[in-house]
Parts: C-alpha cells; sequence; structure tokens
C-alpha cells in the first residue's frame, strides 16, 4: 500500500527536469570488459585473523595494488567499522587518488559505495580494479577513474564481507552506509594529504541505495565529518521488489531476476538470522543451490539460475518477512541532512525508473534539497555516463561552497 501511494505521488506531481539527450553508445556504456565473467582468487592480504575490536575508521592494514596506471596511486585497505547491530566488524577497501602534487588543504574525498558485485569475499573492488572482466574493473573503469582525473581521492568500500571476513551485506541499508562513512574516518587519519573538510558521497544502484543511506545516517552515525552532499544514481530500491518477485514467480522462463533474489536470501539470512532463514523464502532446490552464491561473482551467479523458472528457487507466495525487511532496507525513512543530486535513465531494465521517479517526490515531501535529472534514453550503466558532466559540476560546486540546486516544487 505504502508503494502504491508513493508511486501515485510521483504520478501526480509536477514532473522533474528531463535530459533529453541521444543514449549514451552501448559501446561505451557497457563495453564487453566490464561484464563480471571472472570470479578472482582471495588474495592472502585479506586472510587475517580477526583483530580486537577498534574504533570505527581504524586502520587495520594497507598494501599497493600492482599495476596501478601511470598517474593513479592505488592502496588496498583494511579498517574497522560496524554492523547494524553496532558489533566491530572488519572491512576492506580500495584508496585512490592523483600522483600529482594536492591542492592546498588536500585533495576532496569522494567516497564510493559500488553497485552489484556479488556478495562473497570474491567480489570485493579492491582485489583486482585494473583487470578487465574481473569485478572491480568496471566500478574503477566508469566511476572511480573519472572522478580521480577530476583532481578528487577516492575512497571505495568492498562492504562487510567482501574482501574482508564477514557476513555477506548486500541491500543492508545500515551496514552499507556505516562501511562508507567509516572508510572517510579510515581516509581522514590515514591519508595527510586528503582534506578533511571536503566530501561527497556517490553511488550507482546497489551503491546508489548505499550512497542515501549513508547520507541519511551520517548526521548521527558519523557527525564530525563534515559531507557536502551525496550522488545517488539509479538506486536500488527495495519496496516494489517483493511485488516484482511475486509477478515473475508465474512464469513460464527464467528470469534474470532470479540471481538477485539468491544473492539477498544468502546475505539477509545471515544479516538477519531471527527474522529469516533461506528456507523461508527458497523452495528446497533453491535452498541447495544457494551455495554457488558463496562461490562466485558477478554474471556467474545469475547464469547459474538461468536454467529454471524463478518458481523452481523461490518459495510462492512471497513470505511476509521479505517485505518487511524490504522496507527496512529502503532509505527515505527520516530527512537527510545534506543535498542530493540523483539520476535515472528510464531505459533502465535493472532498476524500475518509476520507484526512483517516486523516490524523488517522497525526498522532496519531507523537505530534502534534491537535484534530480532524468534521461529518457539512458540505460542502467549509460545514465552514469550520461550524467558524469552535471554530477561532476554538481560536486565541484558543493566543495566550493556554492548553494545546493533543488527542483522539489514544494521548495
Amino acid at each position: 500500500m505504502i508503494v502504491v501511494g508513493v508511486i501515485a505521488l510521483a504520478l501526480l506531481s509536477p514532473a522533474s527536469p528531463i535530459i533529453d539527450t541521444p543514449a549514451v553508445p552501448q559501446a561505451i556504456a557497457a563495453p564487453p570488459a566490464n561484464a563480471v565473467t571472472k570470479t578472482p582468487p582471495i588474495p592472502p592480504f585479506y586472510d587475517i585473523a580477526i583483530p580486537p575490536p577498534a574504533a570505527p575508521g581504524t586502520l587495520v592494514k594497507s598494501e599497493p595494488v600492482a599495476g596501478s596506471p601511470a598517474g593513479v596511486a592505488s592502496t588496498r585497505f583494511i579498517y574497522h567499522s560496524t554492523d547494524n547491530n553496532d558489533k566491530d566488524q572488519v572491512v576492506s577497501g580500495l584508496f585512490v587518488k592523483p600522483t600529482t602534487a594536492p591542492p592546498a588543504g588536500g585533495f576532496p574525498l569522494i567516497t564510493l559505495t559500488h553497485g552489484t558485485t556479488g556478495t562473497n569475499q570474491h567480489c570485493g573492488i579492491s582485489q583486482t580494479p585494473f583487470e578487465p572482466n574481473s569485478p572491480s574493473y568496471y566500478t574503477y573503469q566508469a566511476q572511480i577513474l573519472p572522478l580521480v582525473e577530476q583532481g578528487y581521492a577516492v575512497v571505495a568500500t568492498d562492504y562487510q564481507g567482501m574482501g574482508a571476513p564477514g557476513n555477506p551485506s548486500y541491500l543492508v541499508g545500515q551496514i552499507e552506509g556505516r562501511n562508507a562513512l567509516d572508510a572517510v574516518r579510515t581516509v581522514h587519519t590515514w591519508q595527510k594529504d586528503v582534506n578533511p573538510n571536503k566530501t561527497v558521497i556517490w553511488g550507482h544502484s546497489q551503491g546508489g541505495q548505499s550512497s542515501a543511506f549513508a547520507a541519511q545516517i551520517a548526521n548521527k552515525y558519523a557527525p564530525e565529518l563534515p559531507i557536502q552532499g551525496a550522488v545517488v544514481l539509479a538506486p536500488g530500491l527495495l519496496p516494489s521488489l517483493p511485488l516484482a518477485v511475486q509477478g515473475l514467480l508465474a512464469a513460464t522462463q527464467p528470469s534474470g531476476q532470479t540471481g538477485f533474489v539468491m544473492e539477498i536470501a544468502a546475505s539477509w539470512s545471515r544479516i538477519y538470522p531471527d527474522q529469516m532463514t533461506p528456507a523461508d523464502i527458497l523452495t528446497p532446490a533453491g535452498v541447495a543451490k544457494l551455495p554457488i552464491v558463496d562461490s562466485v561473482c558477478g554474471n556467474q551467479v545469475f547464469d547459474a539460475f538461468q536454467d529454471a523458472p524463478m518458481s523452481t528457487y523461490v518459495k510462492d507466495p512471497v513470505p511476509a518477512i521479505f517485505y518487511t525487511l524490504a522496507t527496512e532496507n529502503t532509505p527515505g525513512s527520516e530527512k537527510i541532512q545534506m543535498p542530493i543530486i540523483m539520476a535515472q535513465g528510464m531505459k533502465d531494465t535493472t532498476i524500475i525508473p518509476q520507484l526512483t521517479l517516486a523516490f524523488d517526490k517522497q525526498l522532496c515531501q519531507m523537505g530534502n534539497t534534491v537535484d534530480f535529472h532524468i534521461y529518457p534514453n539512458d540505460t542502467h550503466p549509460g545514465v552514469v555516463v550520461a550524467s558524469r558532466d552535471t554530477v561532476q559540476s554538481w560536486i565541484k560546486d558543493r566543495f566550493n561552497g556554492n548553494p545546493a540546486p533543488t527542483n522539489c516544487s514544494n521548495q
């Protein structure tokens, strides 16, 4: 009922600015090298004894990433964060900065939250960022590198359980948001050429959801961090997912969404063990095949469940707990204390575009400052490229202290 009401609100409200430009060509938005078809081995760096608890943002260890391109310095690191129960958790991440001299005050910092690469230790983006078809290659090439080329340092959390040991936290907003904020804390105490007063959150897809969550919790979880705003691109919003899954269960053909459901089942059953088990949402065949999610990444996860309809693996009807946890892990339940720029491609077949439109209206109704841009011709990866100049201009203005724009009709 909440989802229906929010979507109705979106349809009845004035349209946000539409950027009616030609679609970004597929060869640029999603070249073959970006597809995640490799699951790399876990490097020895991540095989650690769990250290005693420490303050969130405390560095555990770091090492340079081999093969960094000219002009770029890349380091993988492990740091302390907290889970959704406030318990200490080590997390890994990637730090990238220009090799040029920093500007006065240090490099402005982007804390980047990545999109879906998988859920297990093989799938973190700090492992093989320069290797085509690996889980981290697309994030580095399409998202991190363009920001570094603008003169920013970028810190990108792997998320809990992806790299460093831990339970997978796929689409668990509180954990992903905390991981992103604690990565900033780590950089501030570790990298002396980064400006501690200039930070923006940036995320696409799963990372869009994570970015919005980090922005939402920052004022309470990390109030000492000066953060100028959040970039939220094609966010992976969840309220409609159980409804969509319920509809797909009637299909007789395999669905690309099955892999997402399996990743959620693998993650949420560990994060919320008292509320959900794999057998609550999966059939016996689904439970039997679930271990695949713990061993491969990217396209290999989705391909593994293309041999049968979703109903082979997912229970019908979808259990009530799926709806409950989907709502809990959707941002926007409270006002966000920083400006947001958001973009959505309307040819997106991974994220439901109408839900992003509804999310914009919900944020506006709550008094948030939102600069929303709609790209009618662009796909899920295409919107990252199509919005790049607009987003980079917006980030520059935030770092320069200019007033944040909004196209909310009630402001």
